[in-house]
């Protein structure tokens, strides 16, 4: 029997044992009196059958010794088969007898204890047999293999290696980098959750077989759930350690997790969970797959975020290729519930892709919408998959009563005896009911308690629930500090980041009645490290951390910040629990507590601006008088914008917010009530911005810790466009309505970035059509200039806005207006990125198709965009629908721009289709480019003269990103085929080199191209001079010149080779990667010039003849059907 034979054989008692697995599920949920002994008997098949699964850890061929004793009648493979064969037709002997009966209502255990017994000591014997059978085979395998493990060792090392020339490419990690900004470092989440972890605790989850089979199945999805506080975040940091120290030696494994917090709105992202996953994965491949590539040149080179269809496919393609790919994320339920759909559908649409590779463990509470979504995760059965694991007893009572003599014995803790030890550990683990938390509590609760008698006593009387523990908390807080509690509780709740101790301290004095908003005698007085609001608030609420940052300019020299203590504290302050009852003052809601945040930031932006006035000279250090005034300054748009957004745009403002927006946002003049607050709010914000990517939402979570640079020509933005680009709808109606705004037009001109209130909103991100309705409404002008963009009709066409376009040409906004920053109109930006709908509704209203007109401010850019047509820009940019769409609607095949026409665009971009479309709508084939003077980005008021170039030749313009393949093949023969001239001369390539013909160009790429090169992406280059010469390219007298300059160059190559010699001999350090490149191009060149040589000299042979036409050379010029068959014939 062969190896084949003998894996078979075992799998048989795999699946023998999966049957009667299987069976055995059905009876334990039927039969309750006998479930210990189900379970024992379950288990122990389990066992046989995880041992079993071994087998395909071993090599197909067993040694014969082996083989025989698992095989003959007698061995242990035969006798296992043959127990549980017997077992599975008694097991189905009852089942049958109970459903031919019809009237039992539960099945009959059909085996005694003293027979299970039996049973178990059998498997549990012939299991141990094979473990040493195996045993001693993978003995005899170490010993005849140990040089392959020497390789597979060194191989491991050369994998690492080149992961580690991977990682250190500079596109790569431009690509990391953009992938890992604005991300939270989810290691910080874990570290927490380590330092809280207690030794031996877990270990039920860690060592068990549900976790042993998740990581192995192909394709598995594991959810671990349980009640609040029953510690489900250390378990989960407990998997990613074990997963992670598991698969350490294995370099084609990732581990890759997120822990969502309640308390961090960043970590509740579904584009930061997935980037953070693209990120790891790619940071520990040898490649950087071309999809990553794409996507991060179509977002403008990382400037802008992909969508998450891009995000999907990125996260698809990137774990291509990896042995497994571990995806783990913490607390599904501390995401926002209304969105939590997303997220779940996301998870479910990644299991769906079915990749053998990718393994998701999730942990979370079971929430209704969650349990939903899961339970359709697989169709098989949950014994089998391992779906859902439940935090429950008997595991998490061992794990407390660790848990709890850990703490006892850490010296915490004063118990007399080591019985009461013993009896405080059962009694608090008994009533904990599963949860980490309240024991927690419970233990805490029993500190003050001296003596045996108290502690017994305070045994009794300790609370059963959490709620009781928080509601007996907050009636204990002193009269006198109830209100800062309270609005403690609301910015720790709300706030849109951690505050620091020293920002909440400042936070909770503020009022918002009248002016002075922040009293000195009110402020809580801060003595060194000590801070009374953290005596105030219930110790069992809240917890302080350190912020760590290497950061040794951050502006306060407190470090600490404060959230809450756990999910389950904010969830009963928000809680019908608390609305009522005598802790109803401390009840939260989300749009009171962001309504009084966002007040008191105002507030305290009009006291700072107080001390002011009119003098900027203390604005660098003003944190250290200040220190809420970076929050406060950052914040305030993000919570009214949050408030927008949960009240879908029907939010008011009402009672002491408006007014005190209404001071804020009264022009840009300073009163006797404003103090200039608006000014100072700008400066810092605006000195935030060149530091911070400007969105309210970025603003508000970053950690700006940067000194402050007053720039005396700053401009301020006038307040009623501030509100419109962030979405504020009812701070626009409230300036509309007070007409406290100015919008002449040199006020809209002069804030580079926001310009026009109509401006602004087009660029904004919320609400931004019922804005821009208002404001039509109100009168505004649609042609207005300012702003990044100039008009809000590119500004709106920039950011893919079609309604926003459809109001603003219904209020007469100018189609083709004048020119944005890159003096482009608003059908050019469309047409640029490739946005159909609104090309073809410019169109539809008139826009110019062929505009392409040169405007003096714009000549002093780089990107002269303004000066190519519509088909240009579409051409040049790859956007097919656009180019489909122009042609179509008759734009101009041969307008040019630089020398340059759509189809040299389309050929040099590799586009195949275009090129299609464009030469069947009869592009000139052989346009040769004009040499034309054109700007320079190196000197933008110099010009310098174009290269001339063909489409035939364009293709092979070089670029550091240029990578040959099959769309090279496939364009050549397109062009040859519609009659493009082979002969056809361009260049100079070099530094005074010849004009030359397409078969040079051709050949001069291999020299640029990177040494990682692909060789397919080499041989495509091959096939393609192929082609050129099979058209005719080293023909005629042409073909004469050709093998001139290639002997020309080929000369200068190898005198290029003695000079580097020279140099290696005088430098012995010199590295001999140039020579060896230029040995390889050099022989690209003899082959070439052979090559030619040969064709060449047939010619000669047939003019010799008589054979050939004319003057004796082959017939040049070839029919559409021969030059046709030649190609064809070299197609891939």
């Amino acid at each position: 029997m062969d190896g084949l034979g003998a894996a078979a054989s075992v799998i048989a008692v795999v699946q023998m044992a999966q049957a009667v697995g299987g069976a055995l599920v059905e009876y334990y949920e039927g039969v309750k009196s006998a479930r210990d002994d189900i379970q024992r008997l379950y288990n122990s098949i389990k066992n046989l059958e995880s041992v079993l699964r071994s087998v395909d850890d071993l090599p197909r061929t067993f040694s014969i010794n082996i083989q025989a004793s698992l095989e003959n009648k007698t061995g242990t493979l035969s006798l296992c088969k043959a127990e549980l064969d017997g077992i599975k037709k008694e097991l189905d002997a009852f089942s049958k007898q109970q459903n031919h009966i019809g009237k039992l209502k539960s099945l009959i255990w059909p085996f005694k204890k003293k027979d299970v017994d039996k049973l178990v000591d059998f498997i549990d014997k012939h299991k141990h047999d094979l473990m040493l059978a195996f045993g001693v085979e993978n003995l005899h395998i170490s010993l005849r293999h140990h040089g392959i493990l020497e390789d597979i060792r060194s191989e491991i090392g050369a994998a690492r290696s080149e992961i580690g020339a991977a990682q250190s490419d500079k596109e790569r990690s431009q690509i990391i980098k953009w992938l890992a900004k604005s991300l939270p470092d989810p290691s910080t989440e874990h570290d927490i959750a380590r330092k809280k972890f207690q030794k031996g605790t877990g270990s039920w989850l860690k060592d068990g077989d549900s976790l042993k089979i998740w990581s192995k199945t192909s394709n598995s999805f594991l959810w671990l759930n349980g009640g609040a506080g029953a510690g489900k975040s250390i378990l989960c940091s407990t998997v990613i350690d074990h997963i992670q120290e598991f698969c350490k030696q294995e370099p084609n494994v990732v581990v890759t997790y997120w822990y969502i917090k309640f308390d961090d709105s960043t970590t509740q992202s579904i584009s930061n969970i997935i980037r953070s996953w693209i990120k790891d994965i790619c940071s520990n491949r040898r490649d950087t797959p071309q999809t990553l590539k794409d996507t991060y040149a179509l977002c403008n080179h990382g400037q802008q975020q992909p969508t998450h269809e891009k995000m999907m496919e990125m996260l698809k393609c990137v774990v291509g290729g990896f042995q497994d790919v571990y995806l783990i994320v913490d607390a599904l339920d501390e995401y926002p519930k209304t969105d939590r759909y997303l997220l779940l559908k996301t998870l479910k649409e990644i299991h769906q892709w079915k990749i053998d590779s990718i393994h998701i463990f999730v942990t979370s509470r079971v929430e209704d919408d969650i349990r939903v979504h899961l339970a359709n995760m697989s169709e098989r059965n949950v014994f089998d998959n391992c779906k859902w694991i439940m935090v429950q007893d008997p595991n998490i009572t061992e794990d407390i009563k660790k848990f709890l003599a850990a703490k006892i014995d850490s010296s915490e803790y004063d118990i007399p005896t080591s019985d009461l030890e013993e009896e405080v550990v059962e009694s608090i683990a008994r009533r904990a009911d599963g949860m980490f938390r309240l024991a927690a509590l419970q233990l805490e609760s029993l500190k003050p308690y001296q003596t045996i008698f108290e502690i017994r006593k305070g045994l009794n009387q300790l609370p059963r629930s959490l709620d009781v523990f928080y509601r007996r908390a907050l009636e204990e807080v002193f009269e006198g500090h109830q209100c800062y509690v309270k609005i403690a509780l609301q910015w720790i709740a709300y706030s849109a980041r951690p505050l620091k101790l020293v920002e909440l301290s400042e936070a909770v004095a503020v009022q918002t009645e009248s002016s002075p908003y922040l009293e000195e005698d009110r402020k809580l007085i801060c003595k060194g490290d000590r801070f009374p609001l953290v005596d105030m608030i219930p110790s069992a609420f809240v917890t302080i951390h350190i912020y760590e940052s290497g950061d040794p300019s951050l502006p306060f020299k407190e470090k600490s910040y404060i959230r809450f203590s756990h999910y389950s504290v904010q969830e009963f302050l928000q809680s019908t629990r608390t609305s009522n009852g005598p802790v109803k003052q401390y009840h939260l809601q989300e749009s009171n507590g962001l309504e009084s945040i966002a007040a008191r930031c105002i507030a305290y932006l009009l006291y700072v601006g107080s001390f002011f006035e009119d003098s900027y000279s203390g604005l660098p250090d003003v944190h250290n008088r200040f220190p809420l005034i970076y929050h406060a300054v950052l914040c305030w748009t993000y919570y009214l914008q949050r408030l927008e957004i949960l009240s879908n745009g029907s939010f008011n403002l009402v009672g002491n917010l408006r007014e005190l927006a209404s001071l804020l946002m009264s022009g840009n003049q300073a009163t006797s009530t404003n103090h200039d607050a608006w000014k100072i709010s700008q400066i810092i914000c605006k000195d935030a911005r060149r530091k911070i990517p400007y969105s309210a939402t970025t603003l508000a979570l970053a950690q700006y810790s940067f000194e402050i640079e007053i720039d005396s020509s700053i401009y301020i933005p006038c307040p009623l466009s501030w509100a419109s680009h962030h979405g504020l709808i009812s701070l626009v109606k409230l300036l509309l309505r007070d007409a406290l705004y100015d919008i002449s037009p040199s006020n809209a001109s002069r804030e580079f970035d926001l310009g026009s209130p109509l401006h602004a909103a087009a660029t904004g991100w919320y609400f931004s059509e019922r804005i821009v309705t208002l404001l039509l409404a109100a009168g505004m002008n649609p042609n207005t200039s300012g702003g990044e963009l100039r008009y809000p009709l590119v500004a709106a066409t920039d950011k893919n806005k079609l309604e926003i376009c459809k109001l603003l040409c219904e209020g007469g906004a100018n189609l083709d207006p004048g020119w944005g920053v890159r003096g482009e109109t608003a059908l050019q930006v469309a047409c640029r990125k490739g946005y159909v709908d609104i090309c073809k509704y410019l169109l539809e209203q008139g826009a110019d198709i062929e505009n392409c007109d040169f405007a003096d401010d714009v000549a002093k850019h780089d990107f002269l965009d303004s000066l190519m047509t519509p088909l240009l820009l579409a051409t040049k940019h790859r956007k097919l629908a656009v180019i489909k769409l122009l042609l179509v609607s008759g734009a101009d095949i041969e307008a040019v721009y630089n020398g340059y026409t759509p189809l040299q665009y389309a050929s040099e971009a590799h586009d195949v289709q275009a090129c299609k479309w464009l030469l069947d709508s009869g592009s000139d084939v052989n346009h040769m480019t004009e040499s034309v003077p054109f700007l320079t980005l190196e000197f933008p008021w110099r010009f310098r003269w174009t290269t001339s170039w063909t489409p035939l030749s364009r293709p092979f313009r070089v670029y550091p990103s240029f990578y040959p393949n099959d769309d090279l093949l496939v364009i050549t023969e397109l062009l040859l085929k519609a009659g493009a001239d082979v002969h056809a001369k361009g260049g100079p390539w070099w530094k005074n080199g010849p004009m030359a013909t397409t078969i040079v160009f051709c050949l001069e790429c291999t020299r640029n191209l990177p040494e990682s090169t692909e060789q397919r992406e080499k041989h495509v280059l091959k096939k393609t001079l192929d082609m050129l010469l099979h058209a005719g390219a080293g023909s005629g007298l042409e073909g004469a010149e050709v093998l001139s300059i290639l002997g020309g160059r080929r000369e200068e190559l190898k005198e290029e080779r003695r000079e580097l010699l020279r140099q290696r001999e005088m430098n012995t350090r010199r590295s001999n990667d140039r020579i060896e490149e230029i040995d390889r191009f050099i022989n690209s060149y003899d082959d070439a010039y052979n090559r030619v040589q040969e064709q060449q000299e047939k010619e000669r042979k047939v003019s010799m003849r008589g054979v050939s036409t004319g003057d004796g050379v082959e017939n040049e010029e070839l029919s559409n059907g021969e030059l046709s068959n030649r190609v064809t014939s070299l197609s891939l």
